[in-house]
């Protein structure tokens, strides 16, 4: 796990390690921060991707707070997903950055080649993966709050990764529906965005890292995944300063809690008792990812 005694610094916290995504010429290097047991140690692996303000850092720590006493031999790793005011000066480091929020969705990185979010995850998953980096890891969860979960979710829907890696999903501000998306919403605001039956809301215009698939495959191999979606039960504003309010996400209904609570009704329909996936509402938590990830423990 490559640490850099003195990381670039700019409008976020840059994370201290490093990962490396891709080979020769095609590579990038991403920032990381690792937490709890080591290499040699852990037998259980969680990645835990940030919110809007990048701040993996923070993430990596509110995580080991919540889970590092209880499971002494699980290591935490927390890839960063840089915008381009997150870096300061040339250098030749070459750190992937990301539209502000393109990564959410699985997008390209805007330099210095164009990664999609989504081969970050492969990445690591892989790394975590490795036996002669990590030999006893056999347990490994993807979660992600808020615009993480975001990329959490829509990573469980693309990916090819194994069928035993579990994930987390808290609070995203829109969810990938299957087939008839949902009908209009009451009224959409300011924010421009695809409409309601195009990626990121739906498979339709999906990215070519889930071309290999179609519609009815993706969702057959995502309704048998290990998920599990918290909600925050105050997480219900309406007018929250981060909430997506484009005409797509209002589709979906005028907060997060509510549209966690369709998604749910959604996919049962759609699915029934086939559903492996699990929602759990958060009591007295709103957009909180300290609150959200204490009570997955309690």
């Amino acid at each position: 796990m490559e640490e850099m005694t003195n990381p670039k610094q700019g409008d976020a916290e840059c994370a201290p390690g490093r990962l490396t995504v891709g080979s020769g010429p095609q590579a990038v290097r991403v920032p990381i921060k690792y937490e709890g047991a080591a290499p040699h140690e852990a037998r259980r692996a969680m990645i835990i991707v940030h919110g809007r303000r990048r701040d993996a850092v923070t993430y990596a720590r509110l995580a080991m707070d919540a889970f590092g006493r209880l499971m002494p031999d699980l290591l935490i790793a927390a890839p960063q997903f840089l915008a381009v005011q997150d870096l300061i000066g040339g250098g030749g480091e070459q750190l992937a950055y990301w539209g502000e929020r393109d990564w959410m969705e699985g997008g390209l990185a805007a330099g210095p080649l164009p990664i999609a979010a989504f081969a970050v995850l492969d990445a690591l998953c892989a790394h975590l993966a490795d036996r002669t980096r990590f030999p006893l890891i056999d347990d490994i969860v993807l979660a992600g709050h808020s615009a993480g979960g975001q990329l959490v979710h829509r990573y469980a829907i693309l990916s090819p990764v194994a069928d035993d890696v579990r994930f987390i999903v808290a609070n995203p501000s829109s969810y990938v529906w299957f087939g008839p998306g949902p009908g209009p919403g009451p009224g959409s605001g300011p924010e421009p965005g695809p409409g309601p039956f195009r990626w990121k809301y739906a498979l339709a215009g999906r990215p070519a890292y889930g071309a290999m698939l179609d519609d009815a495959a993706i969702e057959a191999r995502y309704v048998g995944r290990d998920m599990l979606y918290l909600l925050g039960a105050r997480d219900c504003d309406p007018a929250h300063p981060r909430l997506d309010r484009s005409a797509a996400a209002m589709a979906q209904g005028p907060h997060r809690l509510a549209r966690g609570r369709a998604y749910q009704a959604h996919l049962a329909e759609r699915h029934g008792a086939a559903l492996r996936h699990r929602w759990v509402e958060v009591p007295d938590v709103g957009h909180d990812p300290a609150g959200i990830l204490s009570a997955t423990v309690a």
